[in-house]
């Protein structure tokens, strides 16, 4: 995982730095060559000294592109905040798709009249920068209620920097939603899985994929999961380009499962793995060539992906309440550990290896070798950040900041009495939370924290009509009691 953390310049590194630069010390000479080794001597430690500084500038610089380049890390935030735009429902529907290229949001949006493109949205301004268009309209579709339910698009992850290119499911048949729910369903006639490019939305390739629900995709490679007649799913490992089949894996039949949202195969990848979820059983990890990594078993379970970490988590709960989290990560043995685990939604890598997990307490362990590293009284209520050594906490009674290796509590941001703190952003050089009510009550404000000793920077009302604030990606987000999204900045 790239470092994204900051770069502390001493003084004597300066110097170092105009040592080297600077001649080797010249023979003693006469009085009047003497002056000119004098003068010659200090412009060359000037020199040194610009070079030097020079270099120093350089490096901050480096260092600060690599925080702003962190995932989660948003940009900067000061008490001026407000509204730079308002996504509408299709908008939103492409943020969420969660793909972030070049400053652009980029996802499948369903318009007005039922057309489906993908499209990229500037995340400061909302602006079109792009849209390619992958169904025409569709007055059926256009009458949905819920016209954002349509397909999705993945990125193609790389394994640096953004996704070059995204892959989208594509079809003509959907559901159409009224006041009480489902009232048709629109089969399809078409659907096809399209790959795109991200910096400017021309299309790479685009193949059939009949019956497609669920899709997901690793460099070179898309895996499709397509619903057989006896509720059996096939998944199919297929070229990126050309949509030839190279494997087939045949998951176990769905079981009885207590989540209401479990009710169908899923799909998804991270760090070069593919993961196959199957209501009533534990996920199915499996290699980019389809060989089974980790088979399921019978269980009420759940997986969580960590994209800051690059590691599939899996969630496993006992009768008598117990809960574990096993990490699954490529090239390493899986890590089980006591306790549901806690990604985190900023890490700058200066903690190496510190895995979180919470129920009743907060406790650190080595990603490496599962060993315990600390514990904490604190209880974890939203999210968790890694930055410059310490690990920065929402809990109920307010901000917390723990000292990365030890767990020790070094400083405490408390709330206005019956509120509570919300999603933790960070730009990098403050900590800022919603202090919002717990139950209806006074507006919401917005609280920076100095990251060094959490003194209170500013404090800023949120914009009408907002309750609380996060992140997603590089964007500031905030939304109301009404679930709609805001772009802050």
């Amino acid at each position: 995982m790239a470092r994204g953390a900051m770069q502390h310049v001493e003084l004597d590194e300066a110097a170092e730095v105009a040592e080297a630069t600077a001649p080797a010390a010249a023979p003693v000479a006469g009085p009047g060559r003497l002056w000119r080794w004098v003068v010659g001597g200090a412009v060359v430690l000037v020199a040194g000294l610009v070079l030097a500084q020079t270099v120093l500038d350089s490096r901050e610089r480096a260092a600060a592109e690599r925080l702003a380049a962190t995932p989660g890390i948003v940009r900067a935030i000061d008490q001026d905040v407000g509204v730079l735009w308002r996504p509408d429902p299709a908008a939103t529907a492409v943020l969420l798709q969660g793909i972030d290229a070049g400053g652009a949001a980029l996802g499948l949006s369903v318009a007005d009249d039922g057309s489906q493109a993908f499209v990229a949205l500037d995340q400061r301004t909302g602006e079109q920068r792009f849209s390619t268009l992958l169904f025409g309209a569709d007055p059926d579709r256009a009458r949905s209620l819920d016209r954002a339910a349509a397909g999705t698009c993945v990125p193609v992850t790389a394994d640096e920097g953004p996704p070059a290119e995204a892959a989208c499911l594509v079809s003509d048949g959907f559901v159409q939603y009224g006041d009480e729910g489902v009232q048709t369903r629109k089969p399809a006639t078409s659907t096809r899985v399209v790959v795109l490019d991200t910096a400017d939305g021309h299309v790479v390739s685009d193949w059939s994929a009949p019956g497609a629900t669920t899709l997901t995709a690793l460099p070179g490679l898309a895996v499709v999961g397509v619903l057989g007649r006896d509720a059996r799913t096939e998944v199919t490992g297929r070229d990126l380009r050309t949509g030839d089949v190279r494997w087939r894996f045949s998951p176990p039949l769905p079981g009885a499962d207590r989540r209401a949202f479990a009710g169908e195969v899923r799909l998804f990848a991270v760090d070069g793995l593919v993961g196959v979820t199957i209501p009533g059983w534990t996920a199915t990890m499996l290699s980019p060539s389809g060989q089974v990594l980790r088979a399921s078993r019978p269980g009420n379970a759940d997986h969580v992906v960590d994209p800051v970490a690059g590691r599939a988590v899996l969630l496993y709960s006992s009768g008598s309440g117990g809960l574990w989290s096993t990490l699954v990560e490529r090239g390493r043995a899986d890590v089980e550990l006591t306790g549901e685990v806690l990604p985190f939604t900023v890490d700058d890598g200066s903690v190496p290896d510190l895995v979180l997990t919470s129920g009743g307490n907060v406790r650190g362990w080595d990603r490496s070798t599962g060993a315990a590293r600390w514990k904490s009284d604190v209880v974890a209520s939203v999210n968790a950040l890694v930055l410059r050594r310490r690990v920065y906490l929402s809990t109920q009674a307010g901000v917390v900041a723990l000292d990365g290796r030890t767990g020790d509590v070094v400083w405490r941001g408390a709330t206005a009495e019956g509120n509570v703190p919300g999603f933790l952003v960070t730009d990098g050089t403050l900590l800022v939370a919603a202090d919002q009510p717990v139950a209806g009550g006074p507006r919401s404000q917005l609280v920076a924290y100095a990251l060094d000793d959490g003194r209170t920077v500013w404090r800023a009302p949120l914009p009408d009509g907002l309750r609380s604030s996060g992140a997603l990606g590089h964007v500031f987000l905030g939304w109301g009691d009404d679930g709609r999204l805001v772009v802050l900045g």
